[in-house]
């Protein structure tokens, strides 16, 4: 895929979440319980998330191929994806976990807690062990969020590249925020708190001051917008993890036991494979 075709996609997906959780608002909640809201389906970062890895099925096949994994793994360490990015040449890995925006404007399981460990230490933790990793979240942002969210990017419309409407940041649902920054962050969880924050997620394949697609580029455009203002060093590495290899020449083992060895601890729901 070029770099128009692969930003088409990353802009129709993350439009295409947050029409889901607009759809999801307009559905009638006559809830027994008395803070219950009388509007809203609540929608799990999960079934999102599944919605995402689908559409980039869909949308870059075959430059896109995605691994899931038993729930069980996934369960016991906080990571809902793993996206390692190639050119062939070298190899970029995001640890990723996903939190929803709720219908009040708190990503209320944003500090969430799991045997007195924030869930963002054991993000952070798991990625560090694995080289050209880093830890990040994606956070699904619905029509809730008008009027609150702030993206300062000169070069996102200008020169105009790419069409005028996709950077109107009101239909955007996929967002970028260094876990590092919510360590930062804490407690807060609304997201006028977050918004100077958070980074548009297509920009990393859209941003037009790069002129081609390669590992080395995205490395030094998230190291200069999602992870700013951390010291973390965003390297791309010659060589993957071993399971990631094993992915790629579909060798990956099929027991519980194996995968989980395999993995040694840096256990994730699916792992997605994009070759630019």
């Amino acid at each position: 895929m070029n770099q128009a075709q692969l930003c088409d996609a990353f802009v129709r997906i993350s439009r295409g979440v947050w029409r889901w959780m607009q759809r999801a608002q307009r559905v009638q909640n006559p809830s027994l319980q008395k803070r219950a809201l009388p509007w809203g389906m609540t929608l799990r970062e999960t079934t999102l998330t599944d919605y995402v890895v689908l559409r980039l099925l869909e949308e870059c096949a075959p430059a896109v191929s995605v691994f899931t994994f038993p729930p069980a793994l996934e369960a016991q360490t906080g990571a809902d994806m793993e996206l390692w990015i190639t050119d062939r040449r070298s190899w970029l890995g995001l640890r990723i976990q996903c939190k929803v925006l709720a219908p009040d404007g708190h990503f209320h399981e944003l500090h969430y807690q799991r045997n007195g460990q924030y869930q963002t230490e054991q993000l952070i933790q798991a990625a560090q062990v694995v080289p050209g990793c880093q830890p990040v979240y994606l956070l699904y942002i619905g029509p809730t969020s008008c009027g609150h969210l702030w993206w300062d990017c000169g070069r996102c419309c200008w020169p105009p590249v790419y069409p005028i409407p996709r950077c109107f940041p009101a239909t955007w649902g996929n967002w970028w925020l260094s876990a590092y920054s919510v360590q930062a962050l804490r407690p807060a969880t609304d997201l006028p708190s977050l918004s100077r924050w958070i980074v548009p997620w297509h920009c990393m394949v859209c941003c037009p001051i790069r002129p081609s697609l390669e590992v080395g580029g995205i490395g030094n455009w998230l190291r200069e917008t999602v992870f700013s203002r951390d010291d973390s060093r965003v390297e791309p590495v010659g060589q993957p993890p071993r399971y990631v290899s094993l992915a790629m020449n579909n060798q990956l083992p099929q027991a519980w036991e194996e995968l989980h060895q395999l993995l040694e601890g840096r256990l994730v729901r699916h792992l997605t494979l994009l070759n630019v």
